[in-house]
């Protein structure tokens, strides 16, 4: 005969509560892989609150964590300031970062939580406020081009922290080539969107197509595609860092990094005419941190070689996935783009970009800039797909850019 025990309710509440108490303890968030950042404040059932960890920059809004054991549950991130949430809510990897999606199919998503709910297979997934581009994904993109006979792989130097900062030279034995070319990308480690633009332009220069014979046969090629290789790594925000981040730290040369791309840059291509371009992203979202620009320097002359520029690259992306307008560009003193935002006096000197540098050299005939939204622009999905097209095409408006030249 079977036999049944019957508890009484206050220990059958005691036992639900017991469990719901282990199923919250049991929910795993944490940063243990490259590019990891998050501070967790409370857990409460499935309301987690959330912040960027800050670090040593300002207040800003990158983060990338991984959840496990949350398969099956609804989850609420709720973050402590508005401006943390993309436009389209978070970057969503469940295979530890090889593929990735974003929440919200629209734009306009809130910009201080989200909520997702977890497939019942989902036990490891990675959440980021962009898809996220580290050196595994570096590696992956140049582990096929290591017997191509026009890419030399090396190092630029070691970051603070030890770590190799890789470079790639294409062309570098070129002795008929007329022109130099510098690409350099992550001076603000968080914007990692724009690292897919450095794969696109590398793409083009190394194609069969009449653009990248033309840049192979006439150019010679710098890429630098993590400047602040320990923040990308870390997790860092890096926009602000204190007392300045690597993009105002041409004149102080805190980072080697920075020391040594200049002197690399001097030594080996002072011969010909410079061609530099740094690739970034702007703010979260909003106006026109969601279209496609550049913010002009500046100088008078350079802001007519940049107009020029982009003028052909307007052209070329015409028909492209991510529309784009010369007219969107900055003009300098507009906005952020002003003398404030890039010369501040520390220590008695005075910070400078990349892009004054660069301009500032005397064979210099462009330094330029390209904002690249994280993950809306003009209302399209921004994708490593679309934007390696974008950069396919900066590669064919730098072809025919130098022909002019």
């Amino acid at each position: 005969m079977k036999k049944y025990v019957f508890l009484p309710v206050f220990v059958i509440f005691s036992m639900c509560l017991l469990a719901l108490t282990v199923s919250a303890a049991e929910l795993e968030i944490n940063t243990d892989f490259p590019g990891g950042n998050i501070i967790v404040d409370s857990i409460n059932g499935d309301t987690i609150r959330v912040r960027p960890d800050l670090r040593d920059s300002r207040d800003w809004f990158y983060y990338a964590f991984r959840v496990k054991n949350g398969e099956g549950r609804t989850l609420r991130f709720v973050f402590d300031a508005d401006n943390r949430v993309g436009a389209r809510g978070p970057a969503i990897s469940s295979d530890e970062g090889k593929t990735w999606r974003y929440l919200s199919e629209k734009p306009g998503h809130s910009s201080r939580e989200f909520t997702c709910t977890l497939g019942s297979d989902e036990k490891s997934v990675i959440f980021a406020q962009a898809i996220l581009y580290t050196q595994r994904n570096w590696e992956e993109f140049v582990a096929p081009l290591k017997e191509n006979e026009n890419v030399t792989l090396g190092t630029l130097c070691k970051s603070r922290k030890g770590r190799e900062v890789e470079m790639m030279r294409i062309g570098a034995e070129n002795k008929d080539a007329k022109f130099a070319v510098v690409f350099t990308c992550r001076h603000h480690c968080c914007e990692m969107t724009a690292s897919f633009a450095m794969e696109g332009i590398i793409s083009t220069v190394l194609s069969d197509t009449p653009e990248g014979k033309w840049l192979r046969e006439n150019a010679t090629f710098l890429f630098v595609p993590f400047i602040d290789k320990d923040g990308v790594e870390d997790g860092d925000q890096g926009k602000g860092r204190k007392p300045h981040d690597h993009n105002r730290d041409y004149n102080h040369e805190l980072y080697p990094e920075i020391k040594y791309l200049k002197a690399y840059t001097v030594e080996n291509f002072s011969d010909k005419p410079l061609f530099f371009m740094d690739l970034h992203c702007p703010w979260i979202r909003y106006g026109m941190n969601e279209y496609l620009y550049s913010p002009m320097p500046k100088r008078k002359e350079m802001q007519v070689a940049v107009t020029e520029f982009y003028k052909i690259f307007e052209k070329y992306q015409e028909g492209a996935e991510i529309p784009y307008k010369e007219a969107w560009n900055l003009p300098f003193g507009k906005d952020w783009n002003n003398e404030k935002n890039y010369y501040i006096m520390e220590n008695g000197i005075l910070t400078s970009s990349s892009k004054t540098f660069f301009g500032d050299l005397p064979n210099a005939i462009l330094a330029g800039t390209i904002e690249i939204p994280y993950s809306n622009s003009s209302d399209v999905e921004v994708t490593p797909k679309n934007v390696r097209e974008l950069g396919n095409n900066l590669g064919k408006t730098l072809a025919e850019y130098l022909k002019s030249k």
